[in-house]
């Protein structure tokens, strides 16, 4: 007999799969297009331009590509934080102080020159920029498993103000959710910007 939480995670891989199939069908030119018009999108969110410190993550080739958001946010005088992973399911954050820090860290992520690292107060941090491979309107959030987001959202930063920059595509009508996983404030893609519970 499968219990409740093995057939949600049975529904999550499913739907991980899918989505990461979506994204990786895209070409470079749709990969560029489209981070491009969501970029722009978030340049016009109040709550990303009143935001002193602003947690991204460098993207991988088939992801929303964030490097002009590493860019536009420092050039803005932002501080700028990259994960750091630092165990199973746990991470930090740290600052970015420009982008000829980027290095491959875990994993091939992109993180800054370990001398250069230094860990950003999680209190501190206004706003995320949540990776996931799928979201729905109202702001539930398939991750990619590892659960570094949730635990780090809900027990270290829960007043960050949360943005998921996603392709139109993985905007489902309903994600499987567990009690543990993080929702977000805002999705923006390349045609919409969807602001759950308004």
């Amino acid at each position: 007999m499968t219990t409740l939480h093995e057939k949600k995670l049975a529904e999550k891989k499913a739907l991980r799969q899918k989505m990461l199939t979506f994204r990786k069908g895209l070409t470079k030119e749709q990969h560029e297009e489209k981070s491009r018009a969501i970029l722009a999108r978030l340049y016009e969110e109040p709550r990303f331009q009143q935001a002193k410190t602003i947690f991204a993550y460098a993207s991988m080739p088939d992801e929303v590509q964030l490097y002009d958001l590493l860019a536009h946010a420092l050039k803005a005088g932002k501080r700028v934080g990259l994960p750091l992973i630092t165990g199973k399911g746990l991470m930090e954050v740290v600052n970015l102080p420009s982008l000829d820090s980027l290095v491959p860290g875990k994993f091939g992520i992109l993180t800054a020159r370990e001398e250069e690292q230094s860990i950003i107060p999680a209190s501190e941090v206004d706003f995320v920029v949540v990776p996931g491979a799928a979201f729905s309107p109202e702001g539930d959030r398939l991750g990619l498993g590892g659960g570094y987001y949730d635990r780090y959202l809900a027990e270290k930063a829960p007043q960050a103000y949360r943005a998921a920059l996603t392709f139109d595509g993985q905007v489902v009508p309903s994600v499987p959710m567990e009690a543990h996983d993080a929702r977000v404030n805002l999705i923006l893609t390349e045609t919409r910007r969807i602001e759950p519970n308004k």
